[in-house]
């Protein structure tokens, strides 16, 4: 009998306890057998608990791993929608199994042979898509509803100082204050509001006094304490609604390694909704108003007076790295209140590098003298776009993907040579996995080499980047001294793609390398303030 694989999945708990997932198994295992394929246990992927609207399961990447490695070239699920409830998922991983020669069977579903069947399977993948927005926007709604009405079966858990208690015959739940913690919560709140102590201090005073944390934990998180002093909850008031699921662009500046690869990801993330839009439900108080509003006060001005704060940003912020260790820097304050100082740090938290601070006032000034010079100087960047663009007409960069992407091929057709050799049994199991690693390290500097050819500068972008610099050089006489912080970052990052600080010298690492545009900064390592 071949060999082959199987998926299943099942989205809840409730479906885990009536065991539906072994109904799944046993169903694709006769399936499967009565088809001439045999599924060797080690080969059934099991997702427990994961939901069909995200790509990021477990047992799904290990599948998905091992159908590149081509280790099977069939699996089986039971329907499309155990694969995935959003099409646009199915034929994502659909598209992925056919360029790795795998064969998807579905049990509920006819097989993809004729244009027909392909349809009715993609059909299949819209309606459970829609079923599963219905199913999500009958329950929202029907929370919201509940938490009109002071429903406390809405809130997902008891915040810490309260039980959750479930009424299973009413199907109601209501929440017990727990005299224990809510003792604890007490003192919290009379050690910031009356004692003064900071954040820090209460830390310090819990642990001493061997109170645990709300996870049982002998040392307690700032943020813990934090969002205990901010939690409504406590003054008779716990709010249904306040986040929301978004997937849109992260509002902070773009990571280290998004930056470099010079692309965008999207960023999955709960953002507030507008405060108009909480559902307020009544619960048992803790704390006093006019202790919790006292708390709020503190914390919205020692969050102003604190010397972490770094809010104001510099010219620099997210550009400048470790040249030792590769980790980027972070900003960090220093000094008494009366006289700080602001530097970069390098944010290895190991011992193992070596390189000290440098003040954030003297690099910044340096590189933007830097790229006042070459601003300057608008001709030395024309005749770099000119030589990147004589370059791309000689060997344009569509031209190198075709290729790489035909190397990709070609290790495609030899991975499935050796396979077919491995069951042929022409050759051993340690030869097989020698050159198989082999072939996978080559197919991966190969896609490598295409993430690097994609993050090139297109014609389009030397154009536009030519524009750009004609007309900040025009304008910049006049109006250098005018300009804001976020328009002085614009034009460093529209140049410099990254700052690296060694402990001898300073790398700028530019977009359109020119002379000017070397290292006319290392003087500044001589400079740098190593006793912060």
């Amino acid at each position: 009998m071949k060999q082959a694989a199987m998926y299943v999945r099942v989205s809840t708990t409730q479906q885990k306890e009536e065991e539906t997932i072994e109904s799944q198994k046993a169903a694709l295992l006769a399936f499967a057998k009565n088809n001439g394929f045999e599924i060797s246990p080690k080969l059934i992927f099991e997702d427990n608990g994961f939901s069909g609207s995200t790509l990021a399961r477990p047992a799904l990447d290990m599948l998905r791993d091992y159908a590149a490695e081509g280790l099977f070239d069939h699996v089986f699920v039971l329907s499309p929608d155990r694969l995935s409830r959003k099409y646009a998922y199915q034929a994502l991983l659909l598209e992925e199994f056919k360029k790795s020669n795998v064969t998807l069977i579905f049990r509920n579903s006819p097989n993809q042979n004729t244009p027909e069947e392909t349809l009715l399977v993609q059909m299949q993948g819209m309606f459970a898509e829609y079923e599963r927005a219905q199913i999500t926007e009958r329950t929202r709604r029907g929370k919201k509803h509940k938490a009109k009405n002071g429903s406390i079966n809405v809130l997902t858990k008891a915040s810490y100082g309260y039980r959750y208690i479930k009424d299973s015959v009413r199907n109601q739940a209501y929440l017990e204050i727990n005299d224990k913690e809510a003792s604890v919560v007490k003192v919290i709140f009379a050690l910031y509001t009356k004692d003064r102590f900071s954040i820090g201090e209460i830390k310090k005073h819990l642990e001493q006094h061997k109170i645990y944390s709300p996870t049982g934990n002998e040392i307690w998180n700032r943020s813990t304490l934090s969002g205990i002093l901010k939690n409504s909850s406590y003054v008779g008031t716990a709010y249904y609604g306040k986040k929301e699921k978004c997937e849109s662009f992260s509002s902070r500046l773009p990571s280290r390694r998004v930056r470099i690869r010079q692309r965008t990801t999207l960023k999955r993330a709960r953002q507030y909704r507008d405060r108009s839009e909480w559902i307020g439900i009544p619960v048992p108080p803790i704390v006093d108003n006019e202790t919790f509003d006292l708390a709020q006060e503190l914390l919205k001005r020692n969050i102003k007076l604190s010397k972490r704060n770094t809010k104001e940003g510099s010219l620099l912020q997210g550009l400048v790295s470790c040249k030792e260790c590769g980790y980027s820097f972070k900003q960090n304050v220093s000094g008494t209140k009366e006289k700080r100082y602001h530097y970069y740090r390098c944010n290895n938290k190991s011992k193992t590098c070596l390189n000290k601070s440098i003040r954030i006032k003297d690099l910044d000034e340096s590189i933007w003298t830097n790229l006042i010079s070459i601003l300057e100087s608008p001709e030395l960047i024309r005749k770099e776009v000119s030589r990147r663009l004589s370059e791309l007409k000689n060997e344009p960069q569509e031209l190198k993907r075709k290729q790489l992407e035909k190397r990709i091929t070609d290790l495609e057709i030899e991975s499935n040579r050796i396979l077919d050799a491995f069951q042929a049994g022409h050759i051993e199991m340690k030869d097989l996995s020698a050159r198989m690693e082999t072939i996978k390290r080559r197919m991966n500097d190969a896609k490598r080499e295409i993430i690097e050819t994609n993050a090139g500068l297109s014609k389009e972008q030397l154009l536009e980047l030519t524009e750009a610099v004609d007309w900040f050089s025009r304008h910049l006489k006049n109006t250098r001294q005018d300009l804001t912080l976020e328009e002085k970052r614009k034009i460093v990052r529209m140049l410099i793609k990254e700052v690296k600080v060694g402990k001898d010298d300073i790398e700028v690492d530019h977009i359109i390398p020119t002379s000017a545009g070397s290292n006319e900064i290392s003087h500044l390592c001589t400079a740098r303030d190593i006793g912060l």
